[in-house]
Formats: structure tokens, C-alpha cells, sequence
């Protein structure tokens, strides 16, 4: 990749904006930009924690498993994400997945020269460190979300931070340009597919959203909101029964 291309890449993160002119071509020379196909893992689970990755374009999944084997989805990470962070805090082995949810461009920036530009310039260390709270307080809040409301809420408050961060609004709402499918959007809310289908086959007789196997279009965001944030009564046998029987199980 060029190196004028691959510098403009670098302006795109508020985390490097703090960098001199040399420093980023310091950046340049010792990163690699990465071509990742659909599906393929960035790392493992108990993968060494030497690189931290600056995400161009492209959806990465971060998941992991739980003890019974069963996916959780984490997060989808877009354009100027960053992710991989924790090994400038912690050298211990991965203890999730991040995944090529579509085709992606990545740059990778090894542990070593991380440290140095923290050390060169504390604003790096200081937005690492702000991004690392930022994730714990997204997490803890999912886990909140998951303990705590319904089935209905939980999708609707889904498919509504999607919007936020990946979608398109026009006149018949929003387009969310994601291949997402209902088995992966139960693994994001912790229900199963069944139960988030009976909830995704209501809202489209209301007419609250479409959903094909390249996107979703939202019709009533703000209903959708409603529902986020008040859940509304009388939901379907199947979901009040996998509310009460699907939440996360402590210890996992």
C-alpha cells in the first residue's frame, strides 16, 4: 500500500491524531495493512496478545464461548474502530475471537511499537486508556440489559445501536447495510433464533422493519425506542418464555 495512502489512514483515528509528521511515518513503516476475507479469524483464543489493529473498513465480530460451547457475540467493531487493545495493558493469551463479519482492511501494529509511541506521546496512552473504559462500561451495560429486560426490548435495543452505528437514514427509515442473520442476532441479545424470529415476524406484520439476508431497514425507529425503553406488554408465549429461561447464567 502507499505510503501517502496508508498515512491518510492513520488521520482517520482520533488515537493517533497526537502523532508529529515522524512519528507517523515511524507509524508507516513498521505497520501492515491486512486484506481479511468473510469469516476469517483475526486471532483466537489463547493467541499471543502482540498486536493491536486499526480497523479501514469492514465489520469485525468479537465474540466468545461459553463453557457449554454456545457462541456469544460481544460486539460488531466498524470503520475507525480499534481493537485488539488490551495488549498494551495485558500480555496474557486472547481470551475471545475477533472475525471478519464482511470483507475487511485492517492495519496491525505490533505490542512494541505501541509502547513507544505511548511513551513518546502520553494523549496515545491517555485514548487507549479512555477506549478500555469505554468497552468495560459497554459490557457491563450488556450484561445489565441482558439480566434485566425483555425479549422484546433486548432485540429492539439491538438492531437500534446497529442503526447508530452502521446505519443510513432516508425516507423509509434506516438501512442497516449488514448481512445480519437471526441466529447471530439472538447470539448478540442471548436468545435463540426461534424466539428472536417470532419477535422479528411481529414487527414486520406492524410494519416496524424489513429484514433480508443483506439488510435490515428499521420503518419506526422511534417505536423501536419505545420498545427499547419500555417494553410492551402481551409479548408471544415463546418470548416470555425465553426470557424467563434464557438469560446468561452466572459464572459464564
Amino acid at each position: 500500500m502507499p505510503a501517502h495512502t496508508k498515512l491518510w489512514y492513520f488521520e482517520q483515528f482520533r488515537m493517533l491524531s497526537a502523532l508529529s509528521d515522524a512519528q507517523r511515518r515511524h507509524l508507516e513503516k513498521v505497520t501492515r495493512m491486512l486484506e481479511v476475507k468473510r469469516g476469517t479469524p483475526i486471532y483466537l483464543p489463547g493467541d499471543p496478545s502482540d498486536l493491536v489493529y486499526l480497523l479501514k473498513s469492514g465489520v469485525i465480530k468479537i465474540s466468545t464461548t461459553t463453557p457449554d460451547r454456545r457462541e456469544v457475540i460481544l460486539a460488531f467493531l466498524y470503520p475507525g474502530d480499534i481493537f485488539g487493545e488490551l495488549a498494551v495493558v495485558d500480555e496474557a493469551p486472547r481470551d475471545h475471537v475477533a472475525e471478519a463479519y464482511e470483507d475487511c482492511v485492517i492495519c496491525a501494529m505490533n505490542r512494541e511499537s505501541v509502547m513507544r509511541l505511548i511513551r513518546e506521546t502520553p494523549d496515545v496512552g491517555f485514548q487507549i486508556t479512555k477506549l478500555i473504559g469505554l468497552r468495560l462500561r459497554t459490557l457491563r451495560s450488556r450484561v445489565e440489559e441482558l439480566l434485566c429486560k425483555s425479549a422484546h426490548a433486548r432485540v429492539a435495543h439491538a438492531l437500534l445501536e446497529l442503526a447508530d452505528r452502521h446505519g443510513v437514514s432516508d425516507t423509509d427509515g434506516v438501512l442497516i447495510s449488514l448481512r445480519l442473520s437471526q441466529r447471530d442476532l439472538g447470539r448478540l441479545v442471548g436468545l435463540s433464533r426461534e424466539t428472536v424470529n417470532a419477535i422479528l415476524q411481529e414487527w414486520r406484520e406492524q410494519q416496524l422493519l424489513e429484514m433480508d439476508r443483506r439488510s435490515v431497514r428499521l420503518r419506526d425507529p422511534e417505536r423501536l425506542r419505545q420498545i427499547a425503553s419500555h417494553p410492551a406488554p402481551g409479548e408471544p408465549p415463546a418470548a416470555r418464555h425465553a426470557d424467563r429461561t434464557e438469560r446468561p447464567k452466572t459464572g459464564t
